[in-house]
């Protein structure tokens, strides 16, 4: 389960708040990665037949998932939700000028692990990043599916394994010590085993891999800053992790194994994509088997 790949005391919720509040400015500068996977998000709903009245954008940052699904069901209510008053404030403002025929745009924030919202109230739930910042993701799965309506999809994105992998291990090569100070992962399975735990059917999960370049260490390290990614977040952590002397000897052990041709470094990121059908409660699997529906079932191509 994530549960087990991300433990509570990894993360520390009031830091993550304050990291991504801060953010909200320079997030968007940074964000690239990010809004290349909501892309690739929101594609997944290319093959799926929903015509959401209610949706849940879990995590919405700035707002730029939130602004696909509007493009993709406008006539929906669309409710954006984030930890950060902060992030809420700037995806209310970078709404377009409603439309007659559009929907209402809602705003809340607080907890995704204890969503203040009543059961079945959303007929699309998403989310995009934001798992792998919540202190306790089994939790937030399971308040997807609770706040999910008969009929309806959880739909969401969250790094991977091998994300940061670099840099992970660069940092324990100085000190093996050091290697905690980047956040664990789940993989495709664990997020495939948790998922099933849920009342749902008919599970997808993806992934994908990216590698970018950046001219040097600094860099990458002020981007995942900008990004809210603070090493404050993770607790037991120190606020200064990423000091000058450190930055020197990561720099160093870094640039000798991950520079390529050009003198940039590489880091990878893994994109971990997942969703999932509403089921009813009290439904037990025999003998580890999976019932699939013949007649009506959702065929899903290109995933």
């Amino acid at each position: 389960m994530v549960v087990e790949t991300v433990k509570n005391s990894h993360i520390h919720a009031g830091q993550v708040k304050r990291a991504f509040s801060s953010a909200s400015d320079s997030y968007d500068e940074h964000a690239v990665l990010q809004r290349e996977i909501g892309d690739r998000l929101i594609g997944h709903l290319n093959f799926t037949r929903i015509d959401p009245k209610r949706i849940l954008d879990i995590g919405c940052g700035t707002g730029y998932f939130t602004r696909l699904l509007r493009g993709k069901f406008k006539k929906a209510d669309i409710t954006a939700f984030d930890l950060s008053e902060s992030m809420v404030a700037t995806t209310r403002k970078a709404h377009s000028r409603r439309l007659p025929w559009h929907g209402r745009h809602h705003h809340a924030s607080g907890n995704a692990a204890s969503l203040p919202f009543k059961s079945g109230s959303f007929d699309l739930v998403t989310s995009n990043l934001a798992m792998q910042w919540v202190p306790e993701p089994e939790l937030m799965l399971a308040e997807m599916r609770r706040v999910l309506a008969p009929g309806g999809l959880i739909l969401f994105s969250t790094f991977g394994r091998r994300t940061l992998s670099e840099l992970r291990q660069s940092l324990a090569e100085i000190d093996p010590g050091n290697a905690g100070h980047v956040l664990p992962f789940p993989d495709v399975m664990s997020l495939g085993d948790a998922i099933m735990k849920l009342a749902v059917e008919t599970p997808v999960t993806d992934a994908d891999l990216f590698t970018l370049t950046y001219p040097d260490t600094i860099s990458l390290v002020r981007e995942l800053k900008g990004l809210g990614a603070s090493a404050a977040a993770i607790r037991g952590r120190k606020s200064g992790l990423y000091g000058r002397a450190l930055i020197r000897k990561l720099e160093k052990q870094y640039s000798e194994r991950y520079r390529d041709e050009n003198g940039r470094i590489r880091a990878t990121f893994e994109a971990l994509y997942a969703q999932a059908w509403y089921k009813e409660e009290g439904f037990e699997h025999r003998d580890g088997i999976i019932p699939i529906k013949v007649e009506g079932d959702m065929k899903i191509d290109g995933i």
